[in-house]
């Protein structure tokens, strides 16, 4: 899709139609939420990609955080659309029906040359209706669908548009491209991931200052079997949600196999599922004369459960080795640009870091861009929050990553590690609620202030200084593991330690029992309540008035309208078909939404 608003118009409206307040480079997911956010709020923006949409993305698996933070973004910037990404009823119904459901997060541990052992499986839930369940995102349709959205609200978008430089001034920047000529902007964002421009151009890179060093083969594939059929059975492994229908890591050691379905529920229409491993590379180092494709299946074949349940697969798209995936730039930002993070810096998929510190950053940078704008101030001192907390976010997601690299080593050392993450991700994900709880109370957008205030900037939880506490002494434990400085066993007994005497655990979860390998249970209605419960009159002084203050009554309500939606579409659709059994002529055309404009107090809402 290229959009060109310039044709015929006087040379005085192509020069203003040549002058914008922020271009973006890049119309990944990033880009285009970031454009039409801005669009939205009366900013002038020009978006540019290099290629057409759709095409082929990768960063494909949501988690709570990330899905919470987009109905953040959605409700403080007023688009309504990206809160359509934040559920998986909402995009199949909204996006595509290409898009497979996530119920969970699977992991299996595995032997080389042993068929998996039952109860060497974890496993963490994801949220049930109304505030979930995730998704495991069409990226080709779902990046198509934003980038849409971003012109429906006024950006002035390319494709198949390549920058090939940005010439920074003191008041603005001339942005050169291949097929369009040259663009003037006040601001430049660069969204264009691992290859970005000016990360090149201004010399940003670096050696990756990062513990993890990982590589990375993956593809898009057809008939991979779900793994239920494969798996020891529910009577055995005793996991409350179906391997299938969330996003599996196969664990073994030095690396993790990903598998992503898109074909996971009984109204998908895709018939593909990602696929990926991610292998250490002090262990794995890439080898000579081996394709990716012989590489790939190598790995498979050294594992009998992974090999049946990949047995009848086939490869749709070319295999993709990477060297290292860790990259890294020195700085965010700079006098008139900013990179989002996936330019910036990355470090592995495990935890689909990528997504939740992109949704964060936007948070972030998105009032602060409306109000450089109104202001004609982008003074670099603005955007240094972003600096500091996207940073910060990578260090913690490099910690998060490499000590379960080498947790991999033994199943009951990942058992122990992976109650870590549970509990950031649990008080990461209670911050995002707190205030979109208080701002269905107030609608006063001003509270989504408080994400950018202790405790609860940054993301995991992080920010909280008892959460802080418990995920740096567990890290240190299992470094002093690698270092050979604990046993195994002294490892974990550590971590449990940690775990009860940080008090951060709901005591109607099972975290402090190394038999429970679901040990968050489930989140729906009434889990949720009793979690709630818990925070609310048994949590200890830390916990108590930060997380769990209310949402009982938005998350009830919310159920209500998603049953009735449901039901309603459910009941228009045979309407419609019976109708059309008799009758030719309708007015569906009328039900459309009217094209979205911008009103002029558009610019003045924060």
């Amino acid at each position: 899709m290229t959009v060109d608003t310039t044709a015929g118009m006087t040379d005085d409206r192509q020069d203003d139609q040549r002058v914008f307040d922020v271009a973006i480079i890049g119309g990944g997911i990033g880009g285009t939420m970031l454009g039409a956010i801005l669009a939205r709020h009366g900013v002038r923006v020009l978006l540019l990609e290099g290629s057409g949409h759709p095409r082929f993305a990768i960063g494909e698996s949501t988690v709570p955080e990330t899905t919470f933070g987009l109905r953040v973004l959605a409700r403080r910037y007023d688009v309504p659309e990206i809160e359509h990404l934040a559920t998986n009823g909402a995009l199949r119904r909204h996006v595509s029906s290409n898009c497979g459901v996530k119920r969970n997060f699977g992991f299996v541990y595995h032997r080389e040359g042993e068929p998996t052992r039952a109860k060497e499986c974890t496993q963490y839930p994801t949220w049930g209706p109304p505030l979930g369940p995730d998704s495991h995102y069409f990226r080709q349709d779902v990046d198509a669908y934003m980038f849409h959205v971003a012109v429906s609200y006024g950006a002035t978008a390319y494709t198949h548009t390549l920058v090939d430089d940005v010439k920074f001034e003191e008041d603005g920047a001339t942005v050169v491209t291949r097929e369009k000529g040259t663009f003037q902007a006040s601001y430049v964002v660069d969204a264009g991931g691992m290859r970005a421009l000016l990360p090149e151009r201004l010399g940003l890179r670096q050696e990756p200052p990062y513990r993890t060093r990982s590589r990375t083969i993956f593809t898009h594939m057809v008939n991979v079997r779900p793994f239920d059929t494969v798996a020891p059975p529910r009577e055995e492994h005793k996991m409350p949600s179906p391997f299938s229908q969330g996003t599996l890591h196969h664990l073994f050691e030095g690396g993790w196999f990903w598998v992503i379905p898109f074909d996971n529920h009984a109204n998908g229409t895709s018939e593909l599922c990602s696929v990926g491993v991610n292998l250490d590379l002090e262990r794995y180092p890439r080898p000579d004369g081996m394709s990716a494709e012989e590489e790939f299946w190598s790995h498979v074949r050294r594992f009998p459960s992974v090999a049946r349940q990949f047995e009848h697969a086939r490869s749709v798209r070319p295999y993709v080795s990477t060297d290292r995936t860790q990259f890294s730039s020195q700085t965010v930002v700079g006098d008139r640009w900013c990179l989002l993070p996936h330019a910036s810096d990355f470090i592995d998929p495990l935890f689909s870091s990528g997504l939740a510190v992109t949704v964060m950053s936007l948070n972030a940078l998105g009032h602060r861009l409306i109000d450089a704008v109104r202001q004609d101030d982008f003074a670099t001192e603005r955007f240094t929050y972003l600096e500091t907390w996207i940073k910060r976010m990578f260090r913690f997601y490099d910690d998060l990553v490499s000590c379960s690299y080498i947790s991999f080593d033994d199943f009951e050392l990942w058992n122990a590690w992976n109650r870590v993450w549970t509990i950031t991700t649990l008080y990461g994900t209670n911050a995002q609620n707190q205030v979109a709880v208080k701002f269905e109370k107030t609608h006063d957008r001003a509270v989504f202030d408080a994400l950018e205030q202790p405790p609860y900037r940054g993301l995991q939880g992080i920010d909280n200084p008892w959460v802080e506490r418990l995920f740096n002494q567990s890290r240190d434990a299992v470094l002093s593991y690698r270092d050979g400085q604990l046993t195994k066993d002294e490892t974990v007994a550590r971590i449990f330690e940690l775990l009860r005497e940080s008090e951060l655990c709901p005591d109607v979860w099972g975290t402090l029992d190394p038999e429970d390998r679901c040990p968050a249970g489930v989140f729906t209605l009434w889990p949720l309540m009793r979690i709630l419960l818990w925070g609310k009159f048994r949590s200890p002084r830390h916990v108590r008035g930060a997380y769990f203050t209310g949402g009982a009554r938005m998350i009830g309500r919310e159920a209500v309208e998603a049953g009735a939606t449901d039901l309603r579409r459910g009941t228009s659709l045979v309407q419609q078909t019976v109708r059309d059994m008799w009758v030719n002529w309708n007015r569906d055309w009328t039900r459309r939404p009217a094209p979205r404009t911008v009103e002029p107090e558009g610019r003045q809402s924060k």
